[in-house]
């Protein structure tokens, strides 16, 4: 009797480790159990957070002869004054990484039907490759030789990869160097000195959020902190 009774609890212990392996007992709430691959309820959401966007500059005669820089997917419009009425046009030429998107003249407001007034000649055009490209642009009669003499407008774009910008958060802080300057301070005490900030971020303690184009060819006088040149700011809110 106490033989069979044995075999029976054998036959038992057996039957329950059968279950078990296929399943067919419950697991206890509390027990510990794998993480499955695509059930992690905290999964990491798309970061769009780090997407730079395209920004739109414009120019005009004042910024002859001046750099300035651009990522590709950015727009650049170039406005001229223009009198069509005395046989003057802008001719302008451009280098293969900027796209004309648009090419217009409008007459100043106010002065339609006038005969000998001017107005401003337009031209949109889209960033389609890096490196350094040119706009030049000469005022000239179309029938006439060129002397060396005339109107001209030329810029050039430094364009860099996106991957190339900086892209921050940090505090700006006034900097009690060489008469005082406001830099900015991120977390990990990386130092950024911009040569264009905007006058009302010039707050000591302000958090801001900004991406900017790394000015390796301009040699600082402060001489404190990386330079850079912002190109879009935003205060972080409180």
């Amino acid at each position: 009797m106490k033989e069979r009774s044995m075999k029976l609890s054998a036959l038992m212990s057996v039957l329950l480790i059968a279950l078990l392996v296929c399943g067919c007992v419950g697991v206890d709430d509390n027990g510990a159990q794998d993480e499955l691959p695509g059930n992690n309820d905290t999964a990491a959401e798309d970061d769009t957070t780090g997407i730079v966007g395209p920004v739109t500059n414009k120019y005009s005669e004042s910024d002859s002869l001046s750099t300035s820089y651009a990522i590709p997917d950015d727009i650049i419009i170039v406005t001229l004054r223009e009198n069509p009425s005395t046989g003057y046009l802008w001719n302008m030429t451009y280098s293969e990484g900027l796209e004309l998107q648009d090419d217009s003249y409008e007459q100043e407001a106010g002065t339609e039907g006038i005969a000998g007034a001017g107005g401003v000649h337009q031209w949109t055009f889209e960033v389609i490759d890096t490196g350094e490209q040119t706009i030049s642009a000469v005022y000239m009669r179309p029938w006439e030789e060129v002397t060396g003499s005339e109107e001209t407008f030329e810029m050039s774009i430094i364009v860099l990869a996106e991957q190339e910008l900086i892209k921050s958060r940090g505090t700006v802080k006034y900097i009690e160097l060489e008469g005082g300057f406001y830099g900015i301070i991120t977390a990990d005490e990386a130092r950024y000195d911009p040569i264009n900030l905007a006058e009302n971020l010039r707050s000591d303690g302000m958090e801001v959020e900004f991406v900017a184009y790394p000015r390796n060819d301009i040699m600082g006088f402060h001489m404190w902190g990386q330079i850079i040149e912002i190109r879009t700011i935003d205060k972080i809110s409180d």
